[in-house]
C-alpha cells in the first residue's frame, strides 16, 4: 500500500524543531526528504559535543531521513543546491529572514526557474514584521506573544519547558504544504507558504484573548480556571491528580463521591461563581477527599462517572507507558554511535495509509551520509566529489 506522499521530494534546509518536525512528519507521509546540513558540524541540534557525537533530541526528530552536507557559503554548493531543486517538490526553510537571500536561495530569487516549487519557510515573525531579523525560538515566542505573561500563579510569570509553538508551527507548516501540493495540482504552480511562530501563538491564546477583547483582565490562576471551580491538581495517596469541573453536573457528581451532600444545599457552593469565591476553601475539601485514594483507582471512578480528569504524570512515567508505544509515537530505532534509541513518531494516523512499517523505519543518518550517493544522482562523478569534499564545499 502506498502512501500519500510517495513521489514527492523535500530539500530540507530546517534546523532545530520546527522545520524538522514538519519534515518528519512529510517523510512519515512517505516523502523522500534531503536534509541538507553544513560539513562538519551539521545542523545547530546535531550538538557534536553531545554523547556519540549527537544530541538526542536531532535523533528524535530526524529519522527517515537522508543527510547531504553541503557549505551554501560557497558557490558550488549553491549550484548543487540548485541542481537538487530541479527533481523537488517542495523547499522547507526556517533561517532568520536574510539568511536564504544570501546563499542566492530565497523564493524570489528561485520562483521563475522553478515555478512548480512548493517553498515552505517558516518564521519567528512574518517576513513582513517589524521583528522579522529578529531571532526566535520558542521561548523568546512565548515571551513576545503573551503566553508567559498568562502562564504561572498570580505572584510568578513562568515559561512552559514544552516547546508548543514550535511544534504547532511546524504542523502548520505540513497543512500549508498539503494545501499547496493540492493546488498545484489544479493550476500547475508552485507558491510560497509562510507560517510564523508568533501567528501560530495568537490563536492558541483564545481563552486569554477572549476576555480581554471585551475589556477584562486575564489573571494568572496556576492551576485553577478562571470559569470553573473545582479546578486543580489534587494530592492522591501515591501521586497527583488534575480534576476539571467544567459543569454544574460535575460538581454535583464529584459532592455525591465525597458524600458530602450538604454541599449542594449550601448557596456558597451553588455554582462557579459562588465556590470560585472560596476557592481555597472548595479545594481543601476536594484534597481531603483525594489524598487518601489511589491515583489510578480515582482516575477509574471519575472516568465511569463521566468527570473530566488526569493523571497528573512525569516525563518518564509517559515514556515507559505501553500505549505511547502502541500508538507509534516512540519508535525503536538505533544509531551507529548510541546504539539502540526511540524517535518521535508521527501523531497522524491514516486509516488507508498507514504509517511506515517501524522495523523498515529509516534510522537517522550520520552527518552527510547520503551525500555521495545524492550528488551522484545528479551526475557529479566520485572524482568530483572527492574534489569537492577535500575542498570543504560538502
Amino acid at each position: 500500500m502506498t502512501l500519500p506522499l510517495d513521489g514527492i521530494r523535500v530539500i530540507d534546509f530546517g534546523q532545530v524543531y520546527a522545520a524538522p518536525y514538519c519534515t518528519m512528519q512529510l517523510a512519515y507521509m512517505g516523502a523522500e526528504v534531503i536534509k541538507i546540513e553544513p560539513p562538519n558540524t551539521g545542523e545547530v541540534l546535531r550538538r557534536p559535543d553531545g554523547p556519540g557525537g549527537v544530541g538526542y533530541s536531532f535523533l528524535m526528530l530526524n529519522a527517515h531521513k537522508k543527510s547531504v552536507t553541503l557549505n551554501l557559503k560557497t558557490e558550488r554548493a549553491r549550484e548543487i543546491a540548485l541542481k537538487l531543486l530541479e527533481s523537488a517538490d517542495v523547499l522547507v526553510e526556517n533561517y532568520l529572514d536574510g539568511v536564504m537571500a544570501s546563499f542566492g536561495l530565497a523564493y524570489e530569487q528561485i520562483t521563475d526557474r522553478f515555478p512548480r516549487l512548493i517553498y515552505a519557510s517558516g518564521k519567528g515573525y512574518g517576513s513582513n514584521s517589524r521583528w522579522s531579523k529578529l531571532g526566535s525560538m520558542d521561548n523568546t515566542i512565548q515571551a513576545s506573544s503573551g503566553f508567559i505573561s498568562i502562564t504561572g500563579f498570580p505572584d510568578a510569570k513562568v515559561k512552559t519547558s514544552a516547546t508548543f509553538i514550535d511544534m504547532g508551527t511546524g504542523s502548520h507548516l505540513v497543512t500549508g504544504i498539503l494545501a499547496a501540493l493540492i493546488q498545484r495540482g489544479r493550476t500547475g504552480r508552485g507558491q510560497k507558504v509562510e507560517v510564523a511562530m508568533l501567528d501560530v501563538a495568537i490563536p492558541a491564546l483564545t481563552s486569554a484573548t477572549a476576555p480581554a477583547l471585551q475589556g477584562m483582565k486575564f489573571k494568572r490562576l496556576g492551576n485553577r480556571h478562571w470559569g470553573a471551580c473545582p479546578t486543580n491538581i489534587y494530592p492522591a495517596r501515591n501521586g497527583e491528580i488534575l480534576i476539571f469541573c467544567l459543569t454544574e453536573a460535575h460538581w454535583r457528581t464529584i459532592a455525591k463521591l465525597m458524600e458530602r451532600l450538604d454541599l449542594l444545599g449550601d448557596p456558597r457552593y451553588a455554582n462557579h461563581g459562588t465556590r470560585l469565591r472560596i476557592a481555597d476553601e472548595v479545594d481543601a475539601i476536594v484534597a481531603g477527599w483525594t489524598k487518601n485514594q489511589d491515583r489510578d483507582a480515582l482516575i477509574a471512578k471519575l472516568i465511569e462517572t463521566g468527570v473530566p480528569c488526569a493523571p497528573v504524570r512525569d516525563v518518564e512515567e509517559v515514556i515507559a507507558d505501553p500505549e505511547t508505544s502502541m500508538r507509534g509515537m516512540l519508535v525503536e530505532s538505533n544509531y551507529p554511535t548510541r546504539g539502540s534509541i526511540r524517535v518521535s513518531g508521527s501523531p497522524v494516523k491514516l486509516s488507508d495509509a498507514p504509517q511506515p512499517d517501524v522495523k523498515n523505519l529509516r534510522r537517522p543518518p550520520l552527518l552527510g551520509e547520503h551525500t555521495a550517493e545524492v550528488l551522484a544522482s545528479l551526475g557529479i562523478e566520485a572524482e568530483e566529489i572527492e574534489r569537492l569534499r577535500a575542498g570543504g564545499v560538502i
